[in-house]
């Protein structure tokens, strides 16, 4: 052995090109990626503008144009809490940005009126041929809002025709016509849960909403 004692090699030390490599993030494949940041910040809204509203009872046939009032979530809604005046139906319509946040769309619909329940509703583009609308709607969404008034039940007349076979007769047109009420009122009943439905969701997401803005 030589009185120099032999030192092992060290490994080289790495560049300051190793480095920013080392500290660099993979490349991306030429895609666009979302940025995560900026997709978590809430959206602003899309900008509003009043609503061509048509109200239509569908027991009647009759569609009116009704007094419309905004309330926008700081306002004082304990307009809401007033019974509406004797002869006149209450309506509420809750709206929402749509799921791309490029509209308004209906989040739910209640009726403030336990004769009348609603059957459906919905915010519809301008008319392109002005047909349902007047000239100062045209230009405008339309929200359109259909319920039913509660039907007295038809009474039956008791009598009958004389003679068995006029009353075979009778009684199968009379099952006939029931039977066709029966199916009629069911696709109503059928819309009004559904609206039922649609409000219930609504209320679980603004309150899911509610929580993660409060935070834990």
């Amino acid at each position: 052995m030589s009185d120099r004692e032999q030192q092992p090699e060290s490994a080289p030390s790495p560049s300051v090109t190793d480095a920013a490599e080392a500290l660099a993030p993979p490349l991306q494949d030429g895609r666009d990626y979302p940025d995560e940041s900026s997709s978590a910040l809430p959206r602003d809204p899309p900008p509003f503008e009043p609503l061509f509203t048509l109200l239509t009872n569908v027991t009647t046939n009759a569609t009116v144009h009704p007094r419309v009032q905004y309330l926008f979530s700081d306002d004082d809604t304990s307009v809401l809490s007033n019974a509406p005046p004797a002869g006149q139906r209450a309506v509420v319509v809750d709206l929402a940005p749509s799921a791309d946040n490029a509209r308004w769309a209906v989040s739910s619909t209640s009726s403030l009126t336990s004769d009348f329940a609603i059957t459906g509703s919905r915010i519809s583009g301008p008319s392109a041929d002005g047909g349902d609308a007047p000239d100062s709607g045209a230009s405008a969404a339309t929200l359109r809002v259909e319920g039913v008034e509660r039907e007295p039940v038809d009474p039956r007349s008791d009598g009958s025709p004389g003679g068995s076979a006029g009353t075979v007769a009778a009684g199968r047109e009379d099952m006939v016509a029931l039977s066709d009420d029966f199916r009629r009122r069911m696709d109503v009943l059928r819309s009004v849960v559904g609206e039922g439905e649609k409000r219930r969701e609504a209320s679980a997401n603004q309150q899911m909403s509610l929580r993660e803005t409060r935070g834990p």
